[in-house]
């Protein structure tokens, strides 16, 4: 039986009826989650909007902790050392164990053996988005205008490295058009950047340019994920336009360190997927541009598992290398 294999015999377990969380000692004492961004991004927001439901739930404090940096590996290093007794969980998406591996030279976890996945929480739609200055409106003619304009488009990411990058690399690979990689420091970067008209494409989260969107400083042309949003249904998917099979997303949800017992991991997931079933917290998570997820365990695995094979072969494509 494989590493992956045993990780996801351990890690997949069925959603529990609320009704069990009042059930065992589980948790006994504060929880505590931590975020690998800075506080203000999508996990750090998720990770406290539920975290105020779970204490509810469980009748514990749910304490989150930012600990930035690396792109989220001092956060998961962390977690990973952490007791495995599942007071101490990491909110993240898949890009600290489905990319980093692949692209940095060092790193201090490895993204199998150290964890044992508890849930998904929510996914943040991804969009390409261009620039009024670039003469397309539709997916069918960006492949056609990049197609006769090789290298003439430049395109944000929010970093090497990052989702949106990657996403892009696949982008192109798909329909073999050639983009200059425009690479900011973070969405606070590349979102202006895009609507400054500094560059011309990106694929970006809704949430960080719908005003942009809305106001006609930029215009939304595909969406990433397999099937069509649910908070924005007129945006064709990339797949039903020019790439069948495209599908790109990031799903965000909770990790402990290995071997976290299995009476934890039923508890928590089920809290989880009760707190984001609850009417507040999914109008929350929705209003800030995300779709909740609900996800189990094994769900999560299974897109930390399909991601990590898909991204590998984007890293080796670009020989991406962070030291």
């Amino acid at each position: 039986m494989t590493v992956f294999v045993r990780w996801i015999c351990l890690s997949a377990v069925l959603a529990l009826p609320a009704s069990v969380l009042a059930q065992g000692n589980f948790p006994s004492k504060p929880v505590h989650i931590i975020v690998g961004f800075a506080a203000g991004g999508n996990p750090d927001v998720v990770a406290r909007l539920l975290a105020q439901k779970l204490s509810e739930l469980w009748g514990q404090q749910v304490i989150v902790e930012n600990r930035p940096g690396s792109n989220g590996n001092i956060a998961a290093e962390i977690v990973s050392k952490s007791p495995a007794d599942g007071y101490t969980m990491l909110s993240s998406d898949t890009t600290t164990f489905a990319i980093n591996p692949h692209v940095y030279s060092k790193i201090p976890f490895d993204p199998f053996k150290d964890f044992t996945p508890l849930a998904q929480s929510a996914v943040p739609p991804m969009y390409i988005v261009v620039h009024p200055s670039l003469p397309v409106t539709s997916m069918q003619e960006l492949v056609a205008y990049a197609k006769t304009n090789p290298g003439k488009i430049s395109y944000a990411s929010a970093g090497n490295g990052s989702i949106h990058h990657f996403a892009t690399e696949l982008f192109k690979a798909a329909v073999g058009i050639d983009m200059v990689h425009i690479p900011y420091k973070g969405s606070g970067q590349s979102a202006p950047a895009l609507i400054a008209g500094d560059v011309q494409l990106g694929f970006v989260g809704f949430a960080s340019v719908s005003q942009a969107i809305k106001s006609g400083r930029l215009r939304a042309i595909g969406f990433a994920s397999g099937k069509r949003s649910m908070l924005n249904p007129d945006v064709p998917t990339i797949a039903e336009t020019v790439a069948p099979g495209f599908d790109v997303t990031s799903p965000m949800g909770f990790a402990g360190p290995a071997n976290v017992p299995r009476d934890a991991v039923d508890r928590i997931q089920s809290a989880v997927v009760a707190a984001a079933r609850a009417p507040e917290v999914r109008e929350k998570i929705i209003g800030i541009g995300l779709e909740p997820a609900e996800g189990n365990a094994e769900v999560y695995a299974e897109s930390i598992r399909r991601d990590y094979e898909k991204f590998g072969v984007v890293a080796k494509q670009i020989k991406l290398k962070i030291d």
